[in-house]
This record gives structure tokens, C-alpha cells and sequence, in this order.
């Protein structure tokens, strides 16, 4: 029964129980009179033959009388209010004694603690609402956990990935100085290993300071309207030979027709040139291919992009995506980068309202990256 039928009940009987029990007093009140006033009357009349009627005593009886029922009104009211109070309440106690021994589990870092309140009445969705709130907490708690661990390796992947071309820098510089670099061919040899590596350690920074503006959400975009189709076969038409002098070959196949998102056009070539960056660092031979093509779907277009390169183990792709994750676990090829560009990715394409995956190929080997980006309804212009 819900408490708002309980109060419900409680206030009509808080009127019908004085009622009833007070006309019941009266009825066994008025039978006692009744048996004794006959001997009343003969009483009555013998004292006015006798000249000792006092009309006073009518008036403290009927004060007696009143006083009497009035009292006696008041002391039913109030045992009725203790019984009806303590039908109400005792219902409320007990989920309250929940909830309370429920807040103490979870202060104490019990976050799996759940109530198990089974009354359909207005408790009951209290109590869910406690259970939802300890599984977002415990949510919480682990993400905090799993970020503190990032910070962790972010800070240990950091320290070395800058460790290697600056022990290089310094290294080579050493060089210059100390005359081992004797003649121009040498020194400018040098000079260029020195430039190269200066790149690279720029280039590390650059991408560590772009995902932390991602991440804080204070990366500026400036999103149009795009042909999707289009954007990729003039990006890949832009950037073919580069990706072919480095060992990358680019197949197109199907690519949608005048299907338009939005989307900042410099952040949606970087999508692009990071996947395909990221086949060519982690290929085995001296080349391989990546093909494009795109499947449908109702509210988005997924966009596919295939290589024929090793793949990755099952284990690391759940954490392809994440922050300087990199597929080398010993770091034994820093030239391979920091391990931010699918990050970077991951977090461009979340800006978007899109998202990405991996899976390995079946049976041929290789990686399948899909690229999800919602699809704006509607004519656009040509």
C-alpha cells in the first residue's frame, strides 16, 4: 500500500474512530441513565414535597456530564492519532533505515552496494534512483582510476619517446663540437640528422598540445557543409604521390555519391592522413596498399579504410584509439611517433557526433579501420 493511501486512510478514520466510539459512550451512557431514572423521578418528587428542589444540581451535572465527554473525546482522538500515526510511519522507517545503512556503504567505498526494495510504493523509485546513482558512481570512480593511470603512462611515454631523438640531438651536436665531423659532407650530414630529429621531437609536441586542447574541449573548428565523396577523392588525388614515395598505395572503390556532413575540412584530412600514416609505420614489407570505400547506412556514412599490413592482436585493439597507445608495447621504433594520431582521430571524429573502430581482417591479414560521421539531410548546393 503506498503512503498516500495510508494518509488517506488515516484521515478518515482519525474522523470516524471518535465518532464511533463516542456515540457508543453515549448510547451506554444513556442506558445507564435510563435504568436509573425512575428512581430519579420518585427522588425528584419527593424532594419538591418536601421543598428541598435545588436547580444547581441539574447545572454540575450537565457541567460534570460535559466535561466528561469532552475529556473523554480528547483521550480517543489521541490514542486514535498514536494508532494511525504509527500505521503511517511504519512504513516509512523502514526504507529510510535502507537508504541510510545504504549512504553508509557506499561512504565507505562500497560502490557495488545495492537496496533491494520490492513495496511498489513511493520508496520505490527513490531507492532505484540510489542504486542508479552508486553504478554512476562506481562509473565515475573507475574512470578517474583509468585516467590517473593515463596521466601515469602519459607521462612515462612522454619521457621516453622525447628521450631518443634528443639523446640523438645532443649526440650529434657533441659531434659537431668536438671536431669528429671533419669534413662538409659530414657535418652537413650531421646538421640534417640534427634538423630531423628536432622535427620530430616539434612534431610530438605539436600533437601532444592539439589532444589536449581536444580533450579540454577548446579546440577552435570551423565545420561546413561537405561532400564526403568528394573531400576524400581530392584529398587522396592531393596527396597520392607523398603516400607512394612512402611506401603506401591507395585504392578508391564506391565511394558515396552527393552524401553531405558537416565537418571542418583541415580536421577531416587529418582523420584521413593519420589512419593512413599509421598503415605505413606499422608495415612490414617495403610497401602496402590501403583501400577506401564506404558502406551505407540510414542516419550516417561509414567510411572504410583496409590495408593488407599485419593487423594488430586482438588484445590492443579495444586500445587502438587511446592516448600514446602504440602497438610496439617495447617502444623499440620511436620513429614510429608518439602515439597521439589515433587519439587525435578518436577525438576529431567525437567532435563530430561520429566515432571509429577497428577489427583485423579475416583469413588475409590486415587492419579495417571504420570511420562513422553523420549524414545532413536535405539539397545542398553542387
Amino acid at each position: 500500500m503506498t503512503i498516500k493511501k495510508r494518509l488517506f486512510i488515516s484521515n478518515i478514520l482519525m474522523i470516524v474512530i471518535p465518532i464511533i466510539i463516542s456515540i457508543i459512550t453515549v448510547g451506554a451512557s444513556a442506558f445507564a441513565f435510563d435504568l436509573l431514572i425512575f428512581d430519579g423521578e420518585m427522588e425528584f418528587l419527593a424532594r419538591r414535597r418536601r421543598g428541598m428542589y435545588d436547580r444547581t444540581d441539574d447545572i454540575v451535572l450537565v457541567l460534570l456530564m460535559t466535561v466528561f465527554m469532552v475529556s473523554l473525546l480528547f483521550v480517543i482522538m489521541f490514542f486514535t492519532n498514536r494508532f494511525l500515526t504509527k500505521f503511517v510511519f511504519s512504513k516509512i522507517i523502514q526504507p529510510l533505515d535502507l537508504l541510510s545503512n545504504g549512504v553508509q556503504h557506499i561512504s565507505k567505498g562500497n560502490l557495488d552496494y545495492k537496496i533491494n526494495y520490492v513495496v511498489q510504493d513511493e520508496f520505490k523509485p527513490v531507492c532505484e534512483a540510489f542504486n542508479d546513482l552508486g553504478l554512476q558512481l562506481k562509473t565515475s570512480a573507475e574512470e578517474i582510476k583509468k585516467n590517473e593511470q593515463n596521466r601515469k603512462e602519459l607521462f612515462t611515454s612522454i619521457s621516453h619517446d622525447l628521450r631518443s631523438p634528443l639523446t640523438s640531438i645532443k649526440a650529434f651536436a657533441e659531434g659537431l663540437i668536438d671536431g669528429i665531423a671533419t669534413t662538409p659532407e659530414t657535418q652537413q650530414e650531421y646538421l640534417e640528422i640534427i634538423k630531423q630529429k628536432a622535427e620530430e621531437v616539434n612534431n610530438m609536441v605539436a600533437q601532444l598540445f592539439l589532444y589536449s586542447k581536444m580533450d579540454m574541449g577548446n579546440y577552435p573548428t570551423n565545420p561546413e557543409v561537405l561532400d564526403i565523396g568528394k573531400e576524400i577523392y581530392d584529398f587522396v588525388s592531393a596527396s597520392e604521390e607523398e603516400f607512394k614515395a612512402r611506401g603506401l598505395s591507395i585504392i578508391i572503390n564506391d565511394l558515396p555519391v552527393e552524401t553531405y556532413i558537416q565537418a571542418d575540412p583541415l580536421q577531416l584530412q587529418s582523420i584521413f592522413a593519420n589512419i593512413l600514416d599509421n598503415s605505413i609505420k606499422y608495415k612490414l614489407e617495403n610497401t602496402v596498399t590501403a583501400t577506401i570505400y564506404s558502406m551505407t547506412a540510414d542516419e550516417a556514412v561509414n567510411i572504410v579504410i583496409e590495408d593488407n599490413g599485419t593487423g594488430v592482436s586482438d588484445k590492443a585493439l579495444p586500445k587502438l584509439f587511446e592516448a600514446f597507445y602504440r602497438a610496439d608495447l617495447s617502444r623499440t621504433k620511436p620513429n614510429q611517433g608518439s602515439g597521439l594520431g589515433l587519439a587525435i582521430v578518436s577525438k576529431a571524429l567525437e567532435r563530430m557526433g561520429g566515432s571509429i573502430k577497428a577489427e583485423n581482417l579475416p583469413n588475409k591479414g590486415g587492419l579495417r579501420v571504420i570511420i562513422r560521421i553523420p549524414k545532413m539531410e536535405g539539397a545542398f548546393p553542387k
